[in-house]
């Protein structure tokens, strides 16, 4: 669990402002769920559409921050960002997570 926590204190440290949360709820389902659709349908224009808006909210977030997409120092993140949006989108319905908390108490420390 170290590493989740970690992970999520540094994800909590690279986005601090709402903004940048929001887009990121919006854009790393799309990344995420659009191959998925994309395959099933067997459209990859749909792949495309979906990347290209995703990663366009992915990019304007930390332009509205003032910081680089974790992943440019930190490739993890990759894979951290979506467990992460996933985690924040589960306390949202009263779902919580022990290292998520644990991270917080961190970073106000």
């Amino acid at each position: 669990m170290a590493l989740l926590e970690e992970e999520f204190r540094l994800y909590l440290r690279d986005h601090q402002d709402p903004r940048n949360r929001a887009t990121h709820y919006v854009g790393i389902p799309l990344i995420v769920i659009t191959p998925i659709v994309a395959l099933i349908l067997m459209d990859w224009r749909i792949f495309v559409a979906g990347q290209v808006v995703g990663w366009a909210f992915q990019l304007v977030g930390h332009k509205l921050e003032g910081n680089k997409p974790s992943f440019t120092e930190r490739p993890i993140s990759l894979v951290m960002g979506p467990l992460m949006v996933a985690v924040e989108l589960c306390e949202l319905v009263g779902i919580h997570f022990g290292f998520a908390q644990r991270a917080r108490q961190a970073r106000q420390n």
